[in-house]
Formats: structure tokens, C-alpha cells, sequence
């Protein structure tokens, strides 16, 4: 019971840590994140989990909605909080 218990401990301690798999936001010169003239309101983009970090700070499902969105730049994987 006692090992039964350490072992809860240690699993609790361990899936309670910060991710530190996620992207920092990459930085943008003139704070040109997003061009307007980019945005895609009609396209359609795949349904695939493939994550990108976008300069605004928002985690987009893959390049293709980040594209869409008329994000200048981006980082694979997702933002970190």
C-alpha cells in the first residue's frame, strides 16, 4: 500500500509539470504579424493536427489556417502559455 501510494505521488508530480513542449512566439519586425491583405475567408484547409505557433501568440491547427489568417510568421508546434 505504501509503494502504492509513492507511486500516486511521484505519477501526480510528474503530469502537473509545465508542458515545455510548446514554441515560443516568434518575433516580427514593425509588428507586422498579420497582413490583411493574406486573409482567406474562403479557402479550405485540411483537418490535420500539425500545430503552429503564430507571431500573435495564438496556436493554429496547421500552417494552412495560420495561412488563412494572414499570419506573417510562425514556429511548428504549439504556443507555450
Amino acid at each position: 500500500m505504501k509503494l502504492l501510494n509513492i507511486f500516486l505521488i511521484y505519477f501526480l508530480l510528474v503530469s502537473c509539470q509545465k508542458n515545455n513542449n510548446c514554441s515560443d512566439i516568434p518575433m516580427v519586425e514593425n509588428n507586422n504579424c498579420i497582413d490583411t491583405a493574406l486573409i482567406d475567408s474562403v479557402g479550405v484547409c485540411p483537418t490535420v493536427w500539425d500545430p503552429v505557433c503564430g507571431c500573435d501568440g495564438y496556436t493554429y491547427s496547421n500552417s494552412c489556417f495560420a495561412n488563412k489568417s494572414g499570419i506573417t510568421n510562425y514556429v511548428d508546434g504549439e504556443c507555450c502559455d
